[in-house]
C-alpha cells in the first residue's frame, strides 16, 4: 500500500506527491478523475481526457445523453 500526505491550500488545491504521480503515470496537463466509492475517494488518470469519458465512468449513457453530446460536438466543430 502506498500512503502519502498532501495539504490543501487556501484555494482548495492539493499537490499530488511524486510517488503517486509515478504510479498513476501522470504528466503535466493530464486530467484526473475523483470517484467516490464505498465512502472513499479514488483518484484515477483519465485516459480519454474528456467530459464524455468522465460521464461514462458512471455507467452507460442513455440515448438522450448521446444525442445531447452529439449536438454539442456539432456546434463546436
Amino acid at each position: 500500500m502506498l500512503l502519502k500526505l498532501s495539504k490543501i491550500t487556501s484555494k482548495g488545491q492539493i499537490t499530488i506527491p511524486a510517488g503517486i504521480r509515478r504510479v498513476l503515470g501522470l504528466e503535466v496537463g493530464d486530467t484526473i478523475i475523483f470517484e467516490k466509492k464505498d465512502g472513499d475517494i479514488i483518484i484515477k488518470k483519465n485516459i480519454k481526457g474528456t467530459l464524455v469519458s468522465i460521464l461514462e465512468e458512471t455507467g452507460p449513457l442513455s440515448q438522450n445523453a448521446k444525442k445531447i453530446i452529439k449536438n454539442i460536438r456539432d456546434e463546436w466543430h
